[in-house]
Formats: structure tokens, sequence, C-alpha cells
């Protein structure tokens, strides 16, 4: 007796029961968007449909038997044989019962993309796939038998009782005109044996008419018969998925319009195998097809499986189940890239839309979901490293040693040690012995480091900035045994700290960008601070790395146009905030960052020419102060750079007071108005030129009435115009850049 319905825990469990129950009641066809990131668990929630479906299929194939008395039959043993005689002598009838039916079984195939990707005619691996799942499903020998000789044999519709009608021959049932046939076969041949031929008289003339007459009957039943053999034995050693790949292999028919006429043809003999299976086993049949790795083919080959799908598995009443588990918005991406689609589907959103008929978008993890799915993880990991001898694998680490950093010589030099595991970090007597963690360890190894890191994630506050994708926790949950490895070889024990190990590796994966930002930052100001320096200040070890962050937040605001790309590498900013307040400094990152194995050295590139911070020192006289310099300038540091313009030194000291009087430090020049700053200044064209050009970086460039005008957009560049040809003889400079403009709107 099969329960009413599972026993759901989690929220995936009850997202993916709903949708099992909605395609299991649901019509045919039906495509379904099962709509995931890359990494989030697709296949694992696409069992969990596939276990509950079954789980539905046995309930109701029991409230059959109840209803009708009538059990559900297979396609092995007797089945079999009753199969191949019903497909060789008997139509199948639509009756009212069968139509009422409720139970169904369903026959899940997996086609992975990937797998396909070199092929021609990706499209085509799809329905090969299908009808190779198929013949697994019900034996290669029923779907034989059906293709010699029930695919011309089409279902009856008719108000029958009967689930079965004969084929007709010579006006006869057609097992009832074999039999005759194979009477009339034994008859000729008991005359032939028994009486010989006999000629020369009128009885030996009719019995030579009666042998002929039953030879050649006999003849051309055993012709039918030995053609149907042929072609049954012929499907058997070559089976549809077979043909359609020699058929695909073929340039010449596969760049022909009519490759997919075949492949249709084919896909209709599948259809009415499956109705006619449906009667037999009484109860209905469904295909669900699961499309996977879709998202990692080229765009032409992702369009043609959706048009493959949309022509070939979307027939009125086709048993097919299509379920396209895929990332959304690469498909997107490549049906708006692919050049079958140019001028045709310009949103690929409508695209996708006319393709699927039941979007369902995988939903977020919640925390308890993610801490069981790391804690599967972790355990697994600790199965792995398990010692086989002791069954526990919690003492020893005998291929990584933990010894202490001035050691290391030593241990190089080759003495071999059998109790080398056990060598504490820090040769700690009792007078210094302390508490570590809340427990005082006497030895340690790097596997119980690397099991309190595990627990911090688990069962830590850093569960809740846990990543969703399961490749990244993976990811995650190997770089701290890395990481805990290389830092046990260098430290000693109070320095390494798990949850901080866990912390570090948890943040480089999840914020690379803003880390690799944050890095950079700091390694400039170290440059800075060098005797070669001209300004600046290292930052205070123990200075809060969301210090570091906020002091340069306004200059990475400034680039984050040219690191779009970068900062989706990135989870949610409101995430680092919380994330990172409180937990690192900056000899915290000092010290992880040669450990730092998941992070990305190109990305801190990236930041180094983005910030310019080489070559800023060398080009500064010649073309002026970059914008992330001048954001950081005091009103004290602007009057100091005034003085190496030239200009004479009464003006420059009237320009400074008028610095400092307006309080014009970096930001205000910056975000204030060009031509505010210069009535503010009082300069002339001339030192106002120099000004301009290399504290605010505007090359005014002349207009062909005179009128210096910057780089600006067209719509004030025509309202200059306008003004000049309104009041001739005057003159308007404006020093607007195109950037402070945009920054401003």
């Amino acid at each position: 007796m099969v329960s009413s319905g599972p026993e759901l825990q989690t929220k995936e469990e009850v997202y993916c029961f709903s949708l099992a129950k909605a395609l299991y009641c649901g019509p045919t066809p039906v495509t379904v968007g099962f709509y995931a990131p890359w990494g989030h668990c697709k296949n694992f929630l696409l069992q969990k449909i596939q276990n509950y479906m079954h789980m539905e299929s046995r309930k109701k194939d029991h409230q059959e038997v109840q209803r009708t008395g009538q059990s559900q039959r297979g396609s092995s043993g007797r089945d079999l044989l009753k199969v191949l005689l019903l497909m060789i002598f008997y139509r199948p009838v639509l009756t009212a019962q069968q139509r009422q039916r409720r139970n169904i079984q369903h026959i899940f195939i997996r086609f992975s993309a990937w797998e396909y990707a070199g092929s021609d005619q990706l499209w085509a691996g799809l329905i090969t796939t299908l009808c190779d799942g198929i013949e697994d499903h019900f034996g290669l020998l029923p779907m034989s038998f059906y293709r010699a000789v029930g695919r011309k044999s089409s279902i009856l519709d008719a108000p029958l009782e009967k689930e079965w009608v004969s084929k007709r021959y010579l006006c006869l049932p057609l097992w009832a005109a074999v039999i005759l046939l194979i009477t009339v076969a034994v008859v000729v041949g008991v005359l032939i044996l028994v009486l010989g031929v006999p000629v020369g008289d009128i009885s030996g003339d009719a019995i030579v008419a009666v042998e002929g007459v039953g030879a050649a009957a006999v003849g051309i039943s055993a012709a039918a018969a030995i053609r149907i053999a042929i072609l049954v034995v012929r499907n058997l050693v070559v089976n549809q998925k077979a043909q359609l790949e020699s058929q695909m292999n073929r340039t010449d028919l596969s760049a022909q319009l009519g490759f997919m006429s075949s492949v249709k043809r084919e896909v209709q003999v599948v259809i009415r195998f499956l109705r006619f299976m449906e009667i037999f086993q009484r109860r209905k049949i469904r295909v669900v097809l699961e499309i996977t790795n879709l998202d990692r083919c080229s765009p032409d080959k992702v369009v043609g499986v959706l048009d493959a799908m949309n022509i070939l598995l979307s027939d009125y009443d086709a048993p097919f189940i299509s379920i396209l588990a895929v990332d959304s918005k690469v498909v997107v991406d490549c049906v708006e890239s692919s050049t079958f689609m140019k001028g045709m589907a310009n949103n690929g959103y409508e695209f996708l839309n006319r393709v699927i008929t039941l979007p369902f978008s995988v939903p977020r993890m919640d925390c308890e979901t993610k801490v069981r799915l790391l804690r599967d993880i972790v355990e697994c990991r600790k199965e792995q490293e398990k010692d086989p001898e002791d069954g526990t694998g919690s003492q020893t680490d005998t291929s990584f040693p933990l010894v202490p950093h001035y050691s290391l010589a030593n241990h190089g030099a080759g003495n071999p040690n059998p109790d080398e595991c056990h060598v504490p970090l820090m040769d700690i007597g009792p007078s210094t012995r302390g508490p570590s963690n809340g427990c005082t360890r006497k030895a340690v190894t790097a596997k119980e480091i690397i099991r309190e890191a595990f627990d911090s994630l688990v069962h830590g506050s850093m569960k809740e900035y846990m990543t969703e994708n399961i490749v990244q926790m993976r990811r995650i949950v190997n770089t701290i045994a890395i990481t805990v490895r290389l830092i046990v070889q260098k430290v000693p024990k109070d320095e390494v700290r798990p949850e901080m190990v866990a912390a570090w590796v948890l943040l480089a994966n999840q914020w690379p960008c803003r880390l690799s930002w944050i890095l950079q930052c700091i390694e400039d100001e170290e440059q800075r601070n060098n005797p070669a320096g001209c300004q600046g200040n290292a930052l205070p070890p123990d200075m809060p790395l969301w210090e570091v962050y906020e002091k340069y937040m306004e200059e990475f605001d400034l680039m984050k146009g040219s690191m779009e790309k970068l900062l989706e590498l990135d989870r949610d900013p409101e995430l680092f905030h919380n994330f990172l307040c409180g937990r690192f400094q900056v000899k915290d990152a000092n010290f992880y960052l040669p450990f730092t194995v998941n992070l990305d050295p190109s990305l801190q590139r990236q930041m180094e020419l983005q910030r310019g911070s080489r070559s800023l020192k060398r080009t500064k006289k010649a073309r002026g102060l970059s914008r992330c310099t001048l954001l950081r300038m005091t009103v004290e540091e602007v009057c100091e750079e005034m003085a190496t313009l030239g200009f004479k030194e009464g003006n420059l000291q009237l320009y400074k007071e008028r610095v400092e009087e307006q309080q014009l430090n970096g930001r205000a020049l910056i975000y204030s108005d060009n031509g505010e700053i210069k009535e503010a200044l009082g300069m002339s064209v001339g030192e106002w030129t120099l000004f301009s050009m290399h504290f605010l970086g505007v090359l005014p460039q002349a207009s062909p009435s005179g009128v210096v005008v910057s780089s600006v957009p067209q719509c004030m560049r025509q309202a200059v115009q306008k003004n000049i040809h309104s009041s001739r003889g005057s003159w308007l400079s404006l020093n607007l850049s195109r950037e402070d403009l945009l920054e401003r709107r």
C-alpha cells in the first residue's frame, strides 16, 4: 500500500513535489523551462522530481487495479511473447476504459547536449537519444517487431469494449488465415509424400491442381513471412539510433531539408509504438526528456536544439514532457547572438517564452539547505581522510606533519620520525601553555585544524554567507584544506586560527573583485611609503579591512564602469559589508595573502592597471593628476601642488588664499562646476589653462566661432552655438568635461 504523499522536509522538496504533481496531472506535450544558474544542483533536483513521479505512478497503479480488477502488464517473459503475437495479428482499440485510466508510467531519458557538441547536427542527437532510451526501456525486440509489422497499423478509435481487433486477410481474421494456410500446407505436404505427383489420368490432374494451388498459397505466405523475418533481423542488428546516426553523418543528406522530415517520420513511429504499448500495458505512457548542459554549447547549436524541440516534440497529443534544465540568461544570450536568428529574434526572452510552456525557476536555497549540503560535502571528505588502520582518522596525519617554522630546515634534511605527525607546532611549557579556542592542545595535526575550520562553516555565523552553488561549496571545502596545510608548514600554532582561515577562503571565493581591490590599495600604500616614495603613509596594521574599503570607496565607484565584468564575479554587496565588518584587519590580509590560492592574481593586476599606480609618478607632470589622486588631496596638498605649476609668486600666494578661503580640496574640484572654480580663483586665461589641464584634465578646444568649448554632449554644444549666434562678439568658455557632466547627472 502506497502512502498518500511523501514527507517533505525542505523547501526544495516542496517545490520539486509540486512540479512533479503538475507534470503528472497535466496534458502533453509540455516543455518545462527548468531555470537555475550553473552549479545549483539541477541534477539533484531533477532526480527528486523523478522519484516523486515514480511514487505517484505506483500509487495510481494500485488504485487502478482496485478500480478495474485488471493488473498492468510488462514487456518481458510471457508478456513479451504476448505483445509480439498481438503486434502480428491484432490492432489496438482506444476504448472508453483506456481513456479513463489515470495511472501513468513515465520513462525518463537524460540528454546531455555537451556530449554531442562536436556533431554538426546537435539536435539530431536529441532524437537518437530518445529512440535509444525507449528501446532500452521496452527492449529491442518489441521495437524491432513493431517497426517491421506494426508501424502501418493505426489505432482504432471506435466505441468498442474489446481492446484488440484482429487484422483481416482474405476476408478472414489474420490468425484464422494463418491457421488455414498452415493446414493447407500440411495437407499438400502429406499428399505429396503419400501419393507423389500423379500424372496421366483425370484424378491425377485434379490432385496436381490441388497441390499447385496449395503450394502457391503457401509460397506467397512463406515469402511474406520471410520478408517480415528479414526486417525484424535487420532492425535488431541496425536499430533506430544507428540508422539516424548514419543519415546524420551523410553530408549530402544532412545538408538537405529532407533530413528533418526523415527524423520527423522516425518520431512518429516512436509515438505510435508508445500508444500501442499504452493499450497493451493498461496504463498511459509519458516520456520525460531531461535536456541538460545545453547552456555549455555554442549559440547556433543551442538554437538548433530549441527548434528541434518545437518542431519534432510538440505535435498534438505527443506523449512527451521536455524539461530544459538550463541557465536562462546564458540561453537568451546564445539566442540573441546566433547567426541563425539574425533579424528574427532580437529579444531572446520572447523567443524562449514561445518555446517554453511551463517556466519553473529553481528557488534560492534557504540556510538550512545550504548547511545540509555543506555538511554532506564535509562528511564525505572526512570519510575519505579516515585512516584505514584505526578507522577514526582523527589523530594522525602522516602525509603532512605539523612542524614549527623554525625546524623546516631540519625536517627537510631527511630525519624520519614515526611520531613526527604528533610533533607540536610550538614547544609549549607548563608556564606558557594557554588555551586556544577554548581548549588546550598539546599537539595538533592538520586534520584537526581542517575539521575545526569545517565546523566553523557549518555551525558558525558564516553559513549565512555560504553560496547556493554546490560546485562552489566543494571548491570552498577543498580550498580550506589546502590553505590550512600551507599555513601549518610556515607558522606557529597560535597563528593558525581555523575559523579565520575558513572566513578568509569564503571571502576570496564570494567577493574576489572587491577583495582584490582592497589588497591592491594596501599594496599601493606600502609602495608609496618606501624611501623613494613622495607621498602617502602605510595603512596601520590594525586598521579594519572595511575601513580600507570605505576609504577608497569613491575611487572604486569612479572605476566601476571599466570593471563591470569583474564585478559580476562578486556576490551581494550588502552581504560583503556585513561579512567584512569586524573580521579582518590589514595585518590579517598581509598574513593570509601568501596562502590564498583561490584568488586569481590577474584580478589584482586589473586593479593595478586601473589605478595606474606604477605610472603615476612619472606621468603626473606631463599629463596632470589622475582623478583618483585628486580625490584624496586635501586643501593644503592642492596648494602645494599649485606651487609646481610655475605661477608668479604674487599670483600664487593670492590663489592659495582663495583656495583656502573656498575650501577647494580634491573632492570639491572634481564635483564642482569648472566655471565656478575659475570665477572663485580669478585666474587669467593662461594660468587657468595650466590649472585646468593639471588638476581637472581638461584640454579646451576652439570652436569655429572662436569660442573655447570642451568635450560636452551634442545637445549642450547646440545650445552653446545658439547663444553664440544670438550674442555676436561675446565670449563664452565651457570647461565641463563629459565625464563630470555624466557624474552630476
